[in-house]
């Protein structure tokens, strides 16, 4: 039995994984908007998604995310806020605190081979259900993981790790070096382990495998999209409040030029931080930023364009040696028709991350 009558893959577990050793002190990032938190911005998410071939007959994504119950739980360790939650604060507004309550590691499965699904035409709609994302519930936030690793095994013996990760706990390129070390810890636990082959949480072995698929009756796969992703690069560049908004509408117009499209509705600003510790969401008013005598003076052009392979090393992402990825993909998906812009900011350089709707939402790493 599957989620809905759609969907190719059978869920077989769903388990959570929390930081091998206690978190403390705790930290927390705040969560600032210019009023209650719009329910669109729970529900955005990074997607990650790995696809692996079998290397030898003890190889299998049931192997993997037994491995990966005890190499996460290590890799969290040294970051607890991805095992974090989101919770209220006494004046109204929202934190992220690292409180231990784990990550939700969910196995499964998919009736088709590893060389089928990448030789898809269109397999959009099979991604999606590779990669489990359950939105923030905006009523019982505390409740909601806000990170969630699937580790699917295809018929042939292969498999697909698919990451989802809320945008409000860690944008794409945080993500993609906390995963490059996990992966190291991975690899260096599984080579330390051979003497053992099987690690102790191996799902097979509870039988559970052969037996009734996993139901999870509020969960059903997520809508079709069609969003695109473009991302500029800024160096020296310096940003109040003001300048972050022109930058982001100057790179907002320049994504929807190349998509022969005009900006005709008001965005969502993302922008974190790492100073304060606080992440703070802002809508931006497309006619209050136009008027401003600096947005006129001001152009993207001198932004550098650049692909999530430039900043996403999804090919490092090694859980087995000398076994890369064969097939890896990006995207953020956002189940709200209004755009997107995070500015992730290191010191003067900057990147701006724009996603906005287009005719494909998914983009392949080069």
């Amino acid at each position: 039995m599957t989620n809905n009558s759609n969907s190719m893959v059978q869920y077989e577990a769903f388990s959570s994984v929390v930081p091998h050793k206690p978190t403390f002190p705790r930290p927390s990032f705040r969560i600032s908007a210019e009023k209650d938190l719009e329910p669109g911005n729970l529900k955005r998410c990074f997607h990650m998604l790995l696809c692996y071939e079998r290397t030898s007959s003890e190889d299998s994504g049931w192997i993997v995310a037994g491995w990966t119950k005890t190499s996460m739980a290590m890799a969290l360790s040294d970051k607890p806020m991805l095992a974090g939650r989101l919770r209220g604060v006494e004046d109204g507004g929202l934190e992220i605190v690292s409180n231990d309550s784990g990550i939700r590691l969910v196995e499964a499965r998919i009736p088709i081979t590893l060389s089928e699904f990448v030789g898809l035409r269109y397999k959009g709609e099979v991604r999606k259900q590779l990669v489990y994302w359950k939105s923030i519930d905006g009523q019982d936030t505390q409740f909601s993981p806000l990170m969630y690793i699937q580790v699917t095994n295809f018929k042939c013996g292969g498999y697909a790790i698919g990451i989802s990760c809320s945008i409000l706990l860690a944008d794409p390129f945080l993500m993609s070096s906390f995963l490059k070390k996990w992966s190291k810890i991975h690899m260096n636990l599984f080579s330390e382990s051979q003497t053992q082959k099987l690690p102790l949480q191996y799902l097979p072995n509870f039988g559970k495998s052969d037996s009734t698929p996993v139901y999870d009756p509020n969960y059903a796969t997520p809508q079709a999209t069609t969003e695109q992703t473009l991302i500029f690069k800024f160096a020296n560049l310096t940003m109040d409040n003001e300048m972050q908004s022109i930058v982001a509408l100057s790179c907002i117009e320049k994504a929807h030029r190349r998509l022969g499209k005009e900006v005709t509705s008001d965005f969502s600003l993302l922008v974190k931080d790492p100073f304060n510790n606080v992440f703070k969401i802002v809508t931006i008013i497309v006619k209050d930023v136009i008027s401003l005598e600096s947005f006129e003076n001001y152009t993207a052009n001198h932004g550098e364009d650049c692909s999530w392979g430039d900043y996403v090393d999804a090919g490092g992402i090694n859980i087995a040696k000398n076994n890369n990825p064969v097939d890896t993909v990006c995207w953020i998906s956002s189940p709200v028709e209004q755009d997107l812009v995070m500015i992730i900011s290191s010191g003067s350089n900057v990147t701006v991350v724009v996603t906005v709707s287009a005719t494909d939402h998914a983009v392949e790493i080069a």
